[in-house]
């Protein structure tokens, strides 16, 4: 089991750098479409259809991004209060804490896939590009999907580790 579990983690570390070098590929690319926009606007030359493309790219960032951050631990946590607790009771919350990321990441990849899905059956497009949604939504489904699975296998790893400062 431990095997496996590592050779799990092992491939999820990998996609997580993966994907977070297509977040940033994203970025950059946002960056650079909106300044050019920016740009060309003056000379009656706007990039056309500029606010769906940003759109559209950053839900790469942030859905792509996030299974980085929940690898590395990454997200912010408060700890004026919690470092004051007892330890036993620091890995509790912890542990809660936990499970509160793997069941809001569980619901927005299964609502994301169910709304691609709709989305994908009744044809809906962005109305200037004419770009299908449903594959952007099904990426932020495989992201927090990823996600939950780290977090489970955290879960799984160290149930009541307090975190490490």
């Amino acid at each position: 089991m431990k095997r496996f579990r590592d050779n799990l983690e092992n491939r999820l570390g990998k996609i997580s750098q993966w994907l977070n070098w297509c977040a940033g590929g994203a970025l950059v690319a946002m960056m650079c479409l909106v300044n050019a926009n920016v740009f060309l606007r003056p000379f009656g030359k706007p990039i056309w259809g500029t606010y769906e493309i940003v759109g559209f790219m950053g839900t790469v960032v942030l859905s792509f991004g996030l299974i980085h951050t929940t690898v590395t631990r990454g997200h912010m946590a408060v700890e004026i209060l919690v470092s004051r607790l007892p330890r036993r009771f620091q890995s509790v919350l912890s542990l809660v804490n936990r499970l509160i990321a793997l069941i809001v990441m569980g619901l927005v990849s299964w609502q994301s896939v169910i709304y691609g899905t709709k989305v994908w059956q009744t044809g809906e497009m962005s109305q200037t590009l004419k770009m299908p949604f449903f594959p952007f939504l099904y990426g932020i489904a495989f992201a927090f999907g990823i996600a939950a699975l780290v977090v489970v296998l955290d879960i799984l790893k160290s149930p009541f580790r307090v975190e490490e400062k």
